[in-house]
């Protein structure tokens, strides 16, 4: 089988309106395949194991080259940066395009397809998770609401948590009430993760992803609200579902090798060794020329 044909086959998991990303992002088409590794994020570090293990084709759900259209848009979608940063990328770039020639792999994005197909990406979260299928609600493109008996936000942070843990995610972040009563939880992956559309579906707290939250809108909305919003790594929201295309290549072609490599949560922390606090806020009186308080904040 050649690269060529698995590219037509990934293609076929779903078909997707034109343009898009999945394709062929480097290699030979013409490459007879001895084994896939199939990852989330194409780090140079993934690509090193896949070659150790023996692949000469990768099939990953994100960019090879920084930029979601990967080579295509490369001198485009870094236009903006001051030329010492677009240099820099550049040399990033050619150093492991070089690798990737010269160890005789291909790269085939396979992204559009699982984000979009039914039981993709977003349906894989919602029962890595524990919920099952019985359980959505309501449902958009890229955006699911489940449902289940009432509990505390708080309380169901807590069992986000727990199943992200088994993907290397330390714990997840919390804005809102932590004490409010919930019984619909919105959830999204990647960048496509959606609080406002969760919201409209009626979700009554929402997963959000740290690529796509933004401190100030949706961070700060649910903080003046009260409205409980969990918030973890993009790697771990799409790491069920990219496990899940890894499942689909080997039912499809039982005679090829082929290695899901676990990735999951993509950083690595570092714990003070503290327990963390919120900040203490104190009142301090009027100055003069001031209409109201200042706050002072208290490391």
């Amino acid at each position: 089988m050649t690269a060529a044909e698995l590219e037509c086959w990934l293609r076929e998991l779903h078909r997707v309106e034109p343009p898009s990303v999945d394709r062929m992002i480097a290699g030979d088409p013409r490459t007879e395949i001895s084994a896939v590794a199939n990852v989330w994020m194409p780090t140079w570090s993934a690509l090193g194991k896949a070659v150790e293990m023996g692949a000469n084709v990768v099939v990953a759900h994100e960019p090879t080259f920084y930029t979601h259209w990967d080579l295509q848009d490369f001198e485009e979608a870094f236009a903006h940066l001051p030329s010492s940063a677009r240099e820099a990328l550049r040399k990033a770039r050619d150093a492991k395009l070089r690798w990737i020639e010269a160890n005789a792999l291909v790269i085939l994005r396979c992204h559009d397809g699982p984000d979009q197909m039914a039981e993709g990406v977003v349906d894989a979260l919602v029962g890595g998770l524990g919920f099952k299928s019985a359980d959505v609600v309501a449902r958009a493109p890229g955006s699911r609401v489940v449902g289940f008996s009432p509990l505390p936000a708080g309380e169901m942070a807590q069992r986000l948590a727990t199943s992200c843990a088994l993907l290397g995610q330390p714990g997840v972040s919390f804005y809102g009430d932590v004490g409010r009563r919930v019984a619909t939880l919105g959830l999204g992956t990647g960048f496509g993760s959606n609080l406002w559309s969760q919201l409209s579906l009626g979700a009554e707290m929402s997963l959000g992803i740290d690529d796509a939250l933004q401190s100030w809108s949706q961070a700060a909305f649910a903080e003046d609200t009260g409205y409980p919003l969990a918030v973890v790594n993009h790697g771990t929201s799409e790491e069920w579902g990219v496990r899940r295309v890894g499942e689909l290549l080997s039912a499809a072609f039982p005679q090829l090798r082929v290695h899901h490599l676990a990735q999951g949560c993509g950083y690595r922390w570092f714990d003070g060794g503290l327990q963390a606090t919120r900040p203490v806020t104190t009142r301090l009186a009027v100055t003069p020329g001031l209409t109201k308080p200042r706050d002072q904040t208290i490391p």
